[in-house]
Formats: C-alpha cells, sequence, structure tokens
C-alpha cells in the first residue's frame, strides 16, 4: 500500500454488499477474491435476486460467512443493493457496494477506509477500475460528464503516470465503491425506481449536494469482467440508460445544467439514434426513443411493466 495506514486496532468494521443474478461461477470468483482481503473485520452481504441456477446454495455451502439476503422475485439492481446497504447500515461506518463480476486486490478496502479516514469530508471513494481481460486496460478512473453523456476518465486505455492522482468526480462507478454511511443516513439510498443505470451517478450527486466529496483513489485497485445482467439485450439497456441518465440531468447540477440536459436530449440521443439506423439496428433506435418517452411522462420502474403491456 502507498498510504499511512492507521494502527490495526483503530480500523472500523466495513460491509460489503454484492448484487446477485444468475451468475453463479461469477459470484464465487468474487466471493474467492474478497476471501484474500486483508482486513480485521469485513461483513459480507450477497442480495441475490431470486437466482435460478444455484447461486443460492453455493453461498450457503461454500461461504457460511457470507451473509445471504435470498430474494424471492427480481427486484433490479437499485433496490437489491439498497436492500444489502440497509441490512449493514447499524453496524458498520463503511460499505464497499460491488457487483457479482469484479476481482478486488487484497489491499483494496484498507487504501479505500485508510483515505477516507484521513479525510473525514470524503462520502465516496472509488477504485482504479481494470479490465478483467486485459488487465492492464483501464475500465474506469473516476467520472464524468460531457454534452450531458457519463463517461469514465481512462475507459480503453492502458494504464499511466496521469490515472495515479487522486481526483475530486461527478460521480464514480457503482461497480465498486466505498460509502461512509453516515452519508447515505443523510441522503437515503439508491433510487429504486431507476431500476437498472445510472443508479450509482444519482447517489454521488446527492452526496455531493449534501456536502461530501467524491474521489477516485487510485491505489485501490479491482477487475472487472463487464458481464452486464442486460448486455444480451441491447435495446432494453439503451431504454434504461437513456430515461436514467435524463433523469439524472434533470435533477442534478450537472455541468452547465439545464444546457447539459438540452444537449443530451438534442444532440447525444438523436446522434446515437441516426447511427444505429445507419447500421441497421433499429431494436436499438426503439429502446433510445422507448427511454425518452418514458422520461417525459415521468415513467420509471421496470421497462416490461410499460413495453410488454402496451405490445399486448
Amino acid at each position: 500500500m502507498h498510504l499511512n495506514s492507521p494502527p490495526l486496532a483503530s480500523w472500523p468494521p466495513v460491509g460489503v454488499v454484492i448484487v446477485n443474478w444468475n451468475l453463479r461461477e461469477s459470484l464465487r470468483e468474487t466471493l474467492q477474491s474478497f476471501r484474500q482481503v486483508d482486513y480485521p473485520d469485513l461483513r459480507i452481504v450477497v442480495s441475490d435476486n431470486a437466482s435460478t441456477d444455484g447461486s443460492q446454495q453455493m453461498v450457503r455451502q461454500e461461504f457460511p460467512e457470507v451473509r445471504l439476503l435470498a430474494h424471492d422475485h427480481g427486484l433490479g439492481y437499485a433496490k437489491a443493493a439498497s436492500l444489502g446497504l440497509a441490512a449493514l447500515l447499524p453496524e458498520v461506518k463503511y460499505i464497499f457496494s460491488t457487483t457479482n463480476d469484479v476481482l478486488v486486490a487484497p489491499d483494496l478496502v484498507r487504501a479505500l477506509v485508510a483515505f477516507a479516514e484521513a479525510h473525514p469530508n470524503v462520502g465516496v471513494t472509488g477504485c482504479k477500475i481494470f479490465y478483467h481481460r486485459p488487465p492492464d486496460r483501464l475500465w474506469s478512473a473516476g467520472g464524468f460528464f460531457f454534452l450531458g453523456h457519463p463517461w469514465h476518465y481512462g475507459w480503453m486505455c492502458k494504464d499511466a503516470p496521469r490515472y495515479n492522482q487522486v481526483r475530486d468526480c461527478a460521480f464514480v462507478t457503482g461497480c465498486g465503491f466505498l460509502l461512509r454511511t453516515e452519508a447515505l443516513r443523510r441522503v437515503g439510498l439508491f433510487e429504486e425506481k431507476l431500476v437498472f443505470y445510472s443508479e450509482d451517478a444519482d447517489l454521488c450527486l446527492r452526496i455531493r449536494e449534501a456536502g461530501y466529496r467524491v474521489v477516485y483513489l487510485p491505489v485501490a485497485r479491482m477487475w472487472h469482467k463487464t458481464s452486464s445482467t442486460l448486455a444480451k439485450n441491447r435495446p432494453v439497456q439503451l431504454y434504461y440508460s437513456t430515461r436514467n441518465n435524463l433523469y439524472v440531468l434533470k435533477r442534478h447540477r450537472v455541468a452547465l445544467r439545464p444546457w447539459s440536459l438540452w444537449t443530451y436530449l438534442g444532440l447525444v440521443c438523436p446522434t446515437k439514434m441516426f447511427l444505429f439506423a445507419l447500421l441497421g439496428r433499429w431494436p436499438n433506435v426503439v429502446g433510445i426513443w422507448q427511454g425518452i418517452q418514458d422520461w417525459r411522462r415521468d415513467r420509471y420502474g421496470w421497462y416490461e411493466e410499460h413495453h410488454l403491456a402496451r405490445a399486448r
């Protein structure tokens, strides 16, 4: 580690929330990774969205030290993560919220907690996140908005000294960030009506607006397999990401508000739709358009509730 760590006796208890849905083998690797984490008081919760692939049985049998929240139906990422946060909130000072497709460095939690303990005005601390394959390519070194669109510093780039600087960010990705529970008590948990996507940016921005900093910490390292729950359904993925990003831009002071909202709505979305149309990917165009329409109507929740019912 590259930080001056406090004495061992002063390390506060830390929770970990991992949301899972039908990724048993990946979840097993993630939990094995956390078993290697060098931290004296780590309390892990798996919040499982009614998996049918044996994930829950695997956690019970192979990881008895892990607390399992076994939901009887799919809740979406935001609600499942919030239930995990709520379970840990009364008993820990920090919670590391993450997903079922990551591997973490053994000193990850110590690095994050040491920084947070030294900077009590930091509400969220994010990591340097690499791709799992290739492991030297960056996935995220903190987040920012440009033309209203969320972006990651360093995305797809090889690691370099410019990514080794501590940086205040608009947001850091919920793929893996440390949350100060004091801040969560002030602003609340993830916005459940978003279901998937942008719930991390929304929470970071709420915490910033409450007076805390959101910081990228490069010495905290992890690797992401990028196996999204919605990766195989691109139109639905585009629906959620479009609708929810518009929600974030309308609700928060992002860049040059309201110009960031109108730029995203009037320039970025039409450009993406035009490019998908040129490629003949009409379902992707429809996904973006439906996301815009539901945002305009203030309709949130599950995609299926609105569009499958409409198709019948």
